[in-house]
């Protein structure tokens, strides 16, 4: 057998995480924009701030996250920030347009309950996986998006990016979130059903929405690593997340766009 067919033999038979891109996530973290005040208009005005409060014994412990809009009444982040696992979710704070700690559009706080207006897959709250790891909130009504008068369009990862830039925005502090962060790349590839890419990461950037210059919403970051050469990744939107969300707002008498 000739050496060059056997080369590529070897090439077909490696895993995908061998043939996966090359990350620097030193050059991405000074690569990525800080947003401010003037800098708010769509489709950053899309994306939320988000605090969860969980119940720990006597007191709450407070969980900064991102979120996004997918509906004027529906945000959608990772499962992670709303499962009920270990800990349940008893209220939520969202806040629109926050650049620092005194710089706020609007906020609204409400009590959260699962499969209630807070919603992830039933497996991942038994089985937590980065394949499930999406969920929603229902808002008790459209004031906040009547600030922001604009919303991702759900949109399935695998018919509509193949090639381009993505785009990520969100709030990765990991204390207090109060800064807001945007960047983009054409440093991205699909392996093993997940999304990678060489965007800059921290905690609080879990459930920032990837999405394109079409404001199709194709994934939702839930994973990073302090290693600075290694990818980070996100849940990609497929038909079987639209269903479930779909599924979650039709309970709640909201119809949801999708693409």
């Amino acid at each position: 057998m000739k050496p060059t067919l056997i080369f590529i033999i070897c090439l077909l038979f490696l895993n995908e995480s061998t043939l996966a891109q090359s990350c620097n996530k030193e050059v991405s973290k000074l690569r990525r924009k800080q947003i401010q005040q003037a800098d708010l208009r769509l489709p950053i005005l899309n994306v939320v701030q988000l605090y969860t409060y969980r119940r720990r014994f006597l007191w709450q412990a407070t969980f900064n996250s991102t979120a996004s809009f997918i509906h004027p009444r529906v945000l959608i982040t990772a499962g992670h920030n709303l499962s009920n696992k270990d800990t349940e979710v008893k209220k939520i704070t969202i806040k629109i347009g926050c650049t620092d700690k005194d710089s706020f559009l609007l906020k609204q706080s409400f009590a959260t309950k699962m499969n209630s207006n807070i919603y992830v897959a039933p497996s991942y709250n038994q089985k937590p996986s980065f394949e499930e790891d999406f969920g929603i909130i229902i808002l008790p009504d459209s004031t906040l998006y009547n600030r922001v008068k604009g919303n991702f369009k759900l949109t399935n990862f695998s018919r509509r990016q193949k090639k381009g830039d993505i785009i990520m925005t969100g709030y990765p502090e990991p204390n207090t979130g109060i800064k807001l962060w945007t960047d983009k790349t054409s440093n991205f590839s699909l392996i093993n059903n997940l999304l990678k890419y060489d965007f800059y990461t921290e905690k609080g950037a879990s459930g920032s929405p990837i999405y394109n210059s079409a404001n199709q919403l194709i994934a939702i970051h839930t994973g990073g690593t302090d290693e600075p050469k290694q990818c980070n990744i996100a849940t990609p939107i497929n038909d079987k997340i639209i269903y479930f969300i779909k599924r979650w707002c039709t309970e709640n008498n909201i119809s949801i766009d999708s693409r």
